[in-house]
């Protein structure tokens, strides 16, 4: 019987992923005509709504674990740096995904870096012919911002072509602010204000062929084109300790113009076989970041804005990463089982320039006390062993995997040369039992690996203001976690306990200096972290036209940190609730989401809490080909990251970050074409995750 499109394009789907679900402890979420998403303007703000995720203002994100999840497409990663995650995030609309799967306890198929993994399923249809997507968001608080792509895929009956183009355009706004009690008795406030301008593009292009039924070769190649302006003005205020008298004010200007230029590009092999698969990943990327600065500094209380010149300043930076890796799967059942198999080889580079040229007499001088030059190269070889089973109603899998890591950092600037080797063993478990078709109780344990992150590594100093900078550690050690975790499931209720020890813990930890008044935050390994948590998450339909998620989180975290003379092991325990309350009043959606975090903190901080409230609408037009969505974001303009340090008579520091989380978004998502076929996004190398 021969397909005839025609009739096949008219055919609505109805069904498809639940909207929560739990499989072997793994959370998995729909998300394409779920009401609870259908008001988010993107994927990123569907990720904000996630249980047991925590999404920052700055687009980095925690799992449960406390751990930065790994992002995977169609059971694929695609990790980039976090502007390109955020950049792709942002692309997607929510129906453009079938479903989210969260893996909080990842097995030892996947690589030791991933302590947990959010993997996206994209919408496919095998239909033929051209499918388009056009997405603009506007966003307007301080300041505005216009967010355009455009998504093309054709497909024949052996090819299928792919073209993804977005532009970003406008400006976003940071504040941070800081009250310092200095060894003198008097007080510093610190107030820096970034307006950072964009024109940013990014390109994906990519070619599938079918040679025939079961076998797919695709290539790919990508590009993200990042040209910002960020123009710092920042305002050091000396007062005496009771705030009413001003002995010095210090304005600070920093004309930053940071660039990065990503260029990526893979061949990617899939064949099923008659009772296994072969999976094989080749890829090279290569992320350029360069940056110049124009830093002054003037005393405006004494002395004009022009003329009180205390000091100036001009710095150049490059980092340059290359990434080639390479990596094969290999599954096959094994009656009720199967047995998987593997092997990667990573080998990253990176190349880092920083100079300081401070005005002296008139002149730029080279400053050889702030200059550095460093190059690191790491080497990765990895290889697994699993296999997954079932007997009666316990479904169970357990494996093994080893890496192998050797790094190379060289500090031209200090001639010192360091070689490090080690390798590390991980095993997984994983066992389920099913109680009955609705009720399900799982337990796992897994041992996995975190590296530090290219930036983590970077010895170069990266200024808040003129006087609190951090600097990177090139000589940090990678941390190991052991994470149990047992989950019940019950229809759409979901309860998981997570419990876990992380030793070499990488932090940064603030060191101040007396004499100069700098805040310094430096990269260091703490011994270790206990951590446990509790997380629940349960959707209720109270009728027609009125749906509720609510997710509440209860954490716990005690982790050792020598700090001077004395060592804090603080335990701190906090909560979190987020959710959303879905009213359907006939084509028209309301959404009224929020989200609360408790007082909560670590050894040396206590953070305060934090909540904000969005309200969002949205509607379908046109036969659902035009979909609007309005949503203020922070309604009452409450989100503020404010941390107070523990030990005054060490720092007596109180500060915030704030990124502008109020702000009025406009979202228009438009799709034309015959068909309603998704090409699946290009697999890339974790590598490019800490490549930030």
């Amino acid at each position: 019987m021969n397909e005839d499109p025609n009739l096949l394009k008219e055919i609505t789907v109805t069904g498809g992923t639940a909207n929560f679900a739990t499989q072997n402890g793994q959370l998995k979420i729909g998300v394409a005509n779920n009401p609870f998403f259908k008001s988010s303007s993107n994927l990123l703000d569907v990720f904000r709504r996630l249980p047991g995720l925590q999404v920052n203002q700055d687009g980095t994100m925690l799992m449960a674990s406390r751990a930065t999840p790994t992002l995977f497409v169609d059971g694929k990663p695609v990790n980039m740096n976090n502007d390109e995650i955020l950049t792709y995030l942002n692309s997607l609309s929510p129906d453009m995904v079938e479903s989210i799967e969260m893996i909080n306890q990842p097995s030892s198929k996947y690589d030791g870096e991933y302590q947990g993994i959010i993997d996206v399923k994209l919408k496919r249809n095998q239909s033929l012919g051209l499918r388009g997507s056009y997405n603009a968001r506007f966003q307007r608080n301080n300041y505005s911002l216009l967010d355009n792509n455009l998504s093309l895929s054709y497909k024949t009956d052996r090819f299928t072509y792919d073209l993804n183009l977005g532009h970003i355009t406008g400006s976003t706004f940071y504040k941070y602010y800081a009250l310092q009690y200095l060894a003198n008795t008097n007080a510093m406030i610190t107030d820096t204000r970034t307006v950072t301008a964009n024109q940013n593009f990014n390109v994906q292009a990519r070619i599938a062929y079918e040679p025939k039924k079961g076998q797919s070769i695709e290539a790919f190649v990508r590009t993200l084109q990042i040209d910002r302006n960020a123009t710092s003005d920042n305002y050091l205020t000396t007062q005496t300790a009771k705030l009413d008298q001003t002995i010095a004010i210090t304005k600070s200007e920093n004309d930053a113009r940071p660039k990065q230029h990503n260029y990526a590009g893979g061949i990617n092999y899939d064949a099923q076989f008659k009772n296994g698969e072969l999976h094989v990943i080749a890829s090279l990327a290569q992320i350029d970041n360069r940056q110049m600065e124009d830093i002054q500094n003037r005393n405006i209380m004494n002395s004009s804005l022009y003329n009180g010149l205390l000091s100036y300043w001009k710095t150049n930076s490059r980092n340059n990463i290359l990434i080639r890796t390479a990596q094969a799967d290999y599954s096959q059942n094994m009656g009720t089982g199967k047995l998987e198999f593997g092997g990667k080889f990573a080998y990253t580079t990176t190349e880092n320039n920083l100079r300081y040229d401070t005005l002296a007499n008139s002149v730029f001088n080279f400053d050889p006390q702030r200059s550095n030059q460093f190059n690191y190269g790491e080497y990765i070889m990895a290889g697994y062993l699993s296999y997954q089973g079932k007997w009666n109603n316990i479904s169970y899998s357990l494996g093994l995997r080893a890496e192998y890591t050797r790094t190379v950092a060289n500090s031209i600037t200090t001639s010192m040369l360091t070689e490090r080797k080690y390798l590390k063993w991980l095993p997984s478990l994983n066992v389920a039992y099913a109680i009955n078709q609705s009720e399900q109780l799982s337990f796992s344990y897994s041992r996995r690996l975190t590296r530090p992150t290219f930036a983590f590594l970077n010895p170069f100093r990266f200024y808040y203001s003129p006087r609190h900078y951090w600097i990177g550690n090139p000589y940090l050690q990678p941390s190991t976690t052991n994470l149990f975790a047992l989950s019940y499931s019950r229809k759409a209720l979901n309860v998981s306990l997570n419990a876990g020890r992380e030793t070499d813990v990488m932090a940064r930890y603030p060191e101040y200096n007396p004499a100069t008044n700098e805040l310094i935050f430096l990269g260091r390994n703490l011994p270790y972290r206990n951590f446990a948590n509790l997380l629940i998450s349960s959707p209720l339909t109270i009728n027609t036209w009125w749906r509720m998620n609510n997710n509440i989180g209860f954490y716990y975290n005690k982790e050792l940190t020598p700090y001077f003379d004395r060592t804090y092991e603080i335990g701190v325990f906090n909560y979190t609730l987020n959710g959303s309350q879905i009213f359907m009043l006939k084509d028209w959606l309301l959404d009224v989401s929020y989200t609360y975090e408790s007082k909560s903190g670590n050894g040396l901080y206590v953070f305060k809490p934090v909540y904000g409230i969005d309200l969002g609408v949205q509607k379908a037009w046109f036969k659902s080909k035009l979909n609007t969505k309005l949503t203020l974001y922070d309604a009452f303009d409450s989100i503020k990251r404010r941390l107070i340090f523990r030990e005054k008579s060490i720092i007596d520091n109180d500060m915030y970050h704030y990124f502008g989380a109020q702000r009025l978004v406009l979202s228009l998502t438009y799709n034309f074409g015959s068909s309603t076929f998704k090409i699946k996004e290009s697999k890339k190398s974790e590598e490019e995750n800490r490549a930030n």
